[in-house]
């Protein structure tokens, strides 16, 4: 298992305020958003053992829609929010004996407009695979996601994106639409806020799929074209009469293949290339299709491939594509180039020799198993002529490779009135249910078990006559990769003057340091981790954990602390190895000394010395008392929760002893903090004021 390291970049993390506040993550704050199921993140407070969230249609929180107590740093609202509205949101930590603060500031977000008009039925609820739909559609360019009863939860908003892929972890592919390239539909990373992530350069004509490689290379499709003959057939008098020779050897007219290029993720360098046209014989060519056929003023060219859809598969370090006028399934391997196989419709070269009589054509999408096989929409076109059907029927197939034999194990013909001419694709659900997408009905998805019962339908209701739904996938939810990294005894710290920092106190001697790790996403993961310090207290440690969704599990460190210094800072990276860029870096100060409302300090300084004050809890009145006064000009200095100073009280005394009682009648309830700074040590006290 891949380990990942960091250099150590130690901060110094403080004010107090700023702390308690939290610095809400997510949503950012007056953002609008093109999805309904909200991720609200936030950091940790210091004590806090849990947090309330409020989420309100108004800034008063009159009208308050989801009240929710969290015990992490993550919280996912599916049900309350719609589209086309304005939300408002706070957050306040619960400390122990469910005591709270005041609310953070009142944070604020927007929800964008729905785009589909999709609807559902469903004909079997307890079988139908969990998760949502994601699809794309041509010519209208917009993708959206619908959860099982149809609701649309995200869509691409106001960009023109076509969904064409994506991985376990929602790595989003696709293209976006923009004419005022030579290269209209360049392909792109984005993600659920539809920002682009990454973008092919837009040198040639990328079409149909984009796939990201596990090295982090992108890789997709890209039309190429080299002059051919035009072969003998039913169109050689048209042809003819548009000046060819039109007799099958004279090389006069230009045939569009397709290339798979690699670009380099940083630079969109091209690092590896495979041309059809020096692996395929332009022997095998279409002849029943239509392609040749000429339109009234004669074809500019020929679309002889017209690759549809691939897939790399990295434990056999090979690539599978679908290419659609060739009605053709190939495995090539990487890097080499070589075709291990093709599959599909035998032609004249003789090169076909897996799948002869499966008869299937102008396939669409492709989808690799863990047992090895291959899941694809056989769209039908030449269905009449290869499987002897009255009219053209849309197939899904799922087909065993196995020793250079293959056949189909499981097939579901679509109705006639879902027969689907382009587009398309099939997918194999976690449940073993199969997830059919054609153009058919207007843009359609069904979802069949394995005995071909239909237990959901999807309408996607596009646009007649040209909108047309390219894929569906079911994925698992809006969040796949998504955790809280939680600081065990994450405490307020006194720095230098009036201001805190936040740190985790520890022993002097044998300590340990330890975090809380909870998958908050959809997925299983493994998480990588990396722990450092400055000053060796602890050596650095690194390893992973997996986690299941809602599992969590602590990480401790253990090591040795030295009196030859009283704070240190650590840095705790957590990165998910689904989905690097979530990674998550903590910094904080480890410090000796424990601060407890139960205990006293660990080291007892030679200056004067904070007492724990009593009661505490109390009600109005409670008891401070200093020891061992050496020094004037001592002040206790009482803050509230906001960090504001609410009292300072002088510490006079004319023995070594000083008391007094603050009264705190005029103030809310709360947790309150202590302090006083001599001239050897800083000291810290937490109380809680309970009316």
């Amino acid at each position: 298992m891949a380990k990942y390291y960091f250099s150590a970049i130690f901060l110094i993390y403080s004010g107090f305020f700023q702390i308690l506040n939290a610095q809400l993550v997510l949503p950012t704050n007056n953002s609008i958003l093109n999805y309904i199921h909200v991720l609200f993140e936030w950091n940790q407070y210091p004590e806090a053992e849990s947090y309330n969230l409020e989420i309100s249609t108004d800034s008063l929180f009159n009208s308050v829609i989801r009240t929710a107590n969290v015990s992490s740093l993550i919280f996912i609202e599916k049900e309350t929010i719609n589209w086309d509205s304005e939300y408002y949101w706070r957050l306040r930590p619960v400390f122990e004996n469910s005591l709270t603060s005041e609310w953070s500031e009142t944070y604020h977000f927007f929800t964008g407009q729905k785009r589909s008009e999709s609807t559902v039925n469903i004909y079997d609820e307890n079988n139908v695979s969990p998760g949502l739909t994601i699809f794309g559609s041509f010519y209208n360019y917009f993708s959206a996601m619908i959860d099982i009863n149809g609701k649309e939860v995200w869509n691409t908003g106001d960009k023109k994106i076509v969904y064409y892929n994506s991985s376990p972890a929602l790595d989003l592919l696709g293209c976006i639409s923009d004419n005022s390239l030579e290269h209209n539909l360049p392909g792109i990373d984005f993600s659920i806020d539809n920002d682009l992530i990454w973008e092919e350069p837009n040198d040639q004509f990328l079409h149909h799929d984009l796939v990201k490689l596990p090295n982090g290379n992108y890789m997709g499709i890209v039309a190429t074209s080299q002059l051919g003959p035009i072969p003998i057939g039913p169109w050689t008098s048209d042809y003819q009469g548009f000046g060819f020779a039109a007799n099958g050897l004279s090389v006069e007219f230009p045939w569009v293949g397709d290339k798979l290029v690699e670009w380099d993720k940083d630079t969109k360098e091209v690092v590896w290339s495979w041309n059809v046209f020096d692996h395929f014989s332009m022997e095998d060519f279409d002849a029943l299709g239509g392609t040749w056929l000429p339109s009234s003023t004669g074809y500019q060219e020929y679309d002889w491939t017209h690759l549809n859809a691939m897939i790399f598969s990295e434990e056999e370090s090979a690539i599978y594509i679908s290419i659609r006028h060739l009605s053709r399934i190939t495995k090539i391997a990487y890097p080499s180039g070589e075709v291990i196989w093709n599959m599909g419709r035998d032609m004249p070269s003789g090169e076909v020799t897996l799948g002869n009589d499966f008869g299937f054509s102008f396939q669409h999408g492709l989808q690799k198993l863990e047992n090895g096989n291959i899941i694809t929409f056989d769209n039908g076109n030449l269905s009449q002529h290869f499987l002897n059907t009255e009219v053209p029927i849309s197939r899904a197939l799922e087909i065993s490779i196995l020793n250079d034999q293959s056949s189909i194990v499981w097939e579901h013909p679509l109705p006639e009135n879902l027969f689907g001419f382009a587009s398309g694709n099939a997918q194999k659900l976690e449940n073993g249910n199969y997830l059919i997408t054609t153009v058919g009905g207007n843009g359609t998805s069904i979802e069949v078990s394995s005995d071909g019962v239909q237990v959901w339908q999807g309408n996607y209701n596009l646009c007649e006559p040209i909108c047309a739904v390219y894929r569906a996938n079911r994925v698992s939810s809006l969040y796949p990769i998504a955790f809280s990294l939680i600081s065990n005894g994450l405490a307020i710290n006194q720095g230098q003057g009036n201001e805190f920092g936040t740190g985790i106190p520890l022993a002097l001697g044998s300590a340990s340091v330890s975090f809380t790790l909870k998958n908050e996403g959809s997925i299983s993961d493994v998480f990588n981790y990396e722990f450092s310090e400055e000053l060796s207290w602890f050596d650095n440690f690194s390893g992973y954990m997996e986690l299941s969704p809602g599992e969590e599990q602590t990480i401790t460190f253990n090591g040795e602390t030295s009196s030859s210094a009283n704070s240190n800072y650590y840095q705790m990276v957590v990165v998910p190895s689904q989905k690097p860029s979530l990674a998550k870096t903590v910094i904080n100060e480890i410090y000796i000394g424990e601060l407890s409302v139960n205990n006293e300090t660990s080291i007892v300084p030679e200056g004067a010395t904070l007492k724990m004050p009593f009661p505490n809890p109390f009600n109005s009145f409670v008891h401070l008392n200093v020891e061992n006064v050496l020094e004037d000009g001592l002040n206790i200095n009482i803050y509230d929760i906001n960090g504001k100073t609410v009292s300072s009280i002088p510490i006079i005394s004319n023995s070594s002893n000083f008391h007094t009682v603050w009264n705190a009648a005029s103030h809310p309830s709360g947790l309150y903090f202590l302090s006083i700074d001599n001239s050897i040590n800083a000291q810290f006290k937490k109380i809680l004021y309970l009316k």
